[in-house]
């Protein structure tokens, strides 16, 4: 395993924090990430968000590309996810303030690999703006799945809740899809606060197998949760606490690898440290094998792989978004 630095504050002095990092392998084998770009400290900063592409694996990364930009009618760009479709194309999505005091959730796409970025395309209407306060994507990564859907998880506050317009809870979460590139988009069920899973949030996806969506969910709690959902979007085969992964209420991510689930957090209830990827077999009822990414450090963390060149990708915070450190992991370390 190697570990290097990749996001510095210190290297774009006019941003304080690089946080809620994302990462994707794409089709021609380069490693894309992104991150919110924070003037100040706050889920409410004035933001921008930043793109850096690698082209040889990680040792080397390009200059940052600013993929939106927070204006004084919004400042906050938040919840950065990525994915690529089976043609090749990137999809970007985002949102400006949350979707509240007409921020919009928007949608942009790249053909030639992140080099150019369409126009922004409203998805608003998609997203239940008469049925929640605020909105947020992911964060991390998308999936296209084999039937060629794009999926990206997000989490709602409903307003029946009756709490403030930009309050974080208590909220439920579910799957935004497209199986027309981006063209249309439609929502899975929501899956609410249940038993054992308190105020379920921040969620990424990873296809099974069998074609289900799994989905790794932080709650309010010291522990992950997950989700099975039908390969369909149309019902929720399963949810529950997740058995065993305790959490300092953090996000944390999953990817599909072969027949693999990996998944990867802060194995703590207590502090944003312990980085550790796991691996499961079975689709995630239990998990097989471990390894410390970084005992010391910890944060958000994102997943990627390369399965041509056997590498798996590891993007996560440290000092709450100070920097920015990618671990590139062999396949058969774990």
């Amino acid at each position: 395993m190697i570990t290097q630095k990749i996001w510095d504050k210190t290297e774009q002095s006019e941003y304080s924090l690089m946080r809620i990092p994302g990462i994707l392998v794409n089709s021609r084998g380069e490693i894309i990430t992104w991150c919110e770009a924070r003037r100040s400290a706050g889920d409410w900063a004035h933001m921008d968000i930043l793109m850096r592409k690698s082209k040889d694996g990680g040792k080397t990364f390009s200059a940052p590309q600013v993929l939106a930009r927070g204006t004084g009618e919004h400042p906050t760009v938040n919840n950065p996810v990525m994915a690529e479709d089976a043609r090749g194309v990137l999809h970007f999505l985002y949102c400006e303030d949350y979707g509240i005091n007409g921020g919009r959730i928007l949608h942009r796409e790249s053909a030639d690999f992140g080099i150019t970025w369409g126009t922004p395309e409203d998805i608003t209407p998609a997203t239940l703006p008469e049925y929640r306060n605020v909105f947020a994507l992911g964060p991390g990564h998308g999936i296209c799945t084999k039937s060629g859907a794009l999926a990206f998880p997000f989490w709602l506050v409903p307003k029946r809740f009756g709490k403030p317009e930009k309050a974080h809870a208590p909220s439920e979460v579910g799957v935004l899809y497209s199986y027309d590139s981006g063209k249309t988009w439609q929502k899975s069920p929501l899956l609410p606060a249940c038993e054992g899973i308190v105020s379920p949030n921040e969620t990424v996806a990873a296809e099974l197998p069998s074609g289900n969506i799994y989905l790794a969910i932080r709650q309010n709690a010291p522990a992950r949760a997950y989700a099975i959902l039908e390969k369909d979007f149309s019902s929720f085969a399963e949810y529950a606490p997740a058995e065993g992964l305790t959490d300092p209420v953090c996000f944390g991510s999953a990817l599909a690898l072969g027949e693999s689930l990996l998944f990867v957090n802060c194995a703590s209830a207590e502090k944003r440290e312990n980085l550790t990827l796991r691996r499961s077999e079975n689709g995630g009822k239990t998990w097989q094998k471990s390894l410390t990414v970084d005992k010391a450090r910890g944060g958000y963390a994102d997943l990627a792989a390369d399965a041509k060149a056997g590498k798996i990708y590891v993007l996560y915070e440290s000092n709450w978004g100070a920097e920015l450190y990618l671990a590139t992991i062999d396949i058969n370390e774990i």
